[in-house]
């Protein structure tokens, strides 16, 4: 028999019948006091401040510029330097703290970022009782003139996009919405046209729906294309066309649209392509087959095209004519998943290697080039316009007539049937 023995031990704070026999500062560690206590039955027990002011305990907070401007991707950086008098760190927390201008985002131990939201100037930064400056500024942009932008590449589109430089790798998320096509032979003949339900979280097709999300986000990091998808809303709805789907679309929070479950007669997807980016007006397609069709559509809706020697349906980038179109048999038999290749399972990229994307052997085979396909730099060049399509960060003013008025009307663009 084995007899096993468990001690207790229970910490006892004094009670209001204790009485309090003599208390002091202790000499050997500064800022504790320590206090000797006499209970009813006559027992003296020892407790101790390790905080006591009264005996010397200060703390010290002070708050320093790292980076002295941001913007709504790049932040300001301030650091928290908050120590006690033995130069021990103090835990601290972001209840206290406030910003005129921006949001403040805690990173690990003693870094705040401040990330621009839509509004610029001068701003304070305060926690506690401290308070330090920084600036809020207008995003960098690549600038275009006469089609040649600022890397010298022709782009057809007039929008200055976002630019931070060649070598910029900032993984930016897109918010994903995903319209499921309720059909006629589960819901009636008579159906209208309209989104007929929001599905959240607990609902069934979410979780199918974020690991789909999932595999997009793998592709598109195997071909180094800073963009990782976020399922922000699934609807189950009706319609029969990119006209309807661009319809019941604008103005909701979400950055790009995805309709699956249908297309046009004899086609696994459709797209309507833009080329200037704006909030409120999400782009758009339809899938109703592979999640490399679902990239597919969602490339043309972002401005890429099939490419110059595709099988059919020929087009060069609809923004970026020199590179962003999709391109058969780049690593060997594999192909860009823009083109109609069998294997068009990646995005091209001029900075990676083949086997940098598919672990396999090749002998140094780049996998794109600026002169002939490079679908993961369009991508990564419309990246932060389209991320800002919602603008769930930006400062909301409170006043409704000072907020800016969304138009419902939508730009004339180019559908492209697969």
């Amino acid at each position: 028999m084995r007899i096993i023995f468990l001690l207790f031990v229970f910490y006892v704070s004094p009670t209001y019948a204790d009485t309090l026999i003599k208390s002091g500062c202790s000499k050997g560690y500064l800022g504790v006091k320590w206090f000797i206590y006499e209970d009813a039955d006559g027992n003296q027990y020892v407790d101790q401040d390790p905080r006591s002011w009264e005996c010397g305990f200060d703390r010290f907070l002070n708050l320093n510029v790292e980076k002295e401007s941001g913007d709504r991707f790049n932040p300001a950086i301030v650091t928290v330097d908050y120590k006690d008098m033995l130069g021990r760190n103090e835990p601290w927390g972001m209840v206290h703290h406030s910003t005129t201008v921006g949001k403040a985002v805690r990173v690990g131990r003693d870094t705040v970022y401040i990330f621009g939201d839509g509004r610029t100037g001068d701003g304070i930064f305060t926690l506690g009782r401290e308070e330090i400056q920084f600036r809020i500024e207008e995003e960098p942009v690549c600038e275009v003139d006469s089609r040649i932008d600022c890397e010298g590449y022709r782009q057809n589109s007039s929008q200055d996009l976002i630019y931070y430089g060649e070598d910029d790798d900032r993984v930016v998320t897109w918010e994903l919405g995903v319209l499921v096509y309720a059909t006629h032979y589960t819901h009636g003949d008579d159906l209208p046209v309209g989104i007929m339900g929001e599905l959240d979280e607990e609902h069934p097709l979410w979780d199918k729906w974020q690991k789909r999300v999932e595999q997009y986000n793998s592709i598109y990091e195997e071909s180094g294309v800073h963009i990782r998808y976020k399922l922000s809303k699934l609807w189950l709805a009706h319609y029969h066309n990119l006209y309807d789907v661009g319809t019941m679309t604008t103005g909701k929070p979400v950055d790009v649209v995805l309709g699956y479950g249908t297309s046009y007669v004899d086609t696994c997807g459709v797209a309507r392509v833009q080329t200037h980016f704006r909030e409120g007006k999400p782009p758009y397609s339809m899938s109703r087959c592979s999640v490399y069709t679902d990239l597919h559509e969602i490339g043309h809706s972002v401005g890429l095209a099939h490419g110059p020697e595709n099988q059919l349906w020929q087009a060069t980038g609809y923004i970026f004519p020199e590179f962003g179109h999709g391109w058969n048999d780049i690593c060997n038999g594999k192909d860009d998943l823009m083109s109609y290749g069998r294997e068009g399972v990646f995005h091209s990229n001029s900075k990676l290697y083949c086997d940098e994307i598919f672990r396999d052997w090749y002998p140094a085979i780049l996998a794109g080039g600026r002169e002939w396909s490079d679908t993961a730099h369009a991508l990564n060049r419309v990246r932060y316009g389209v991320s800002l399509v919602h603008k769930e960060n930006d400062y909301v003013d409170p006043d409704l007539r000072l907020r800016p008025i969304q138009s419902k009307a939508r730009r004339i663009g180019i559908e492209v049937i697969d």
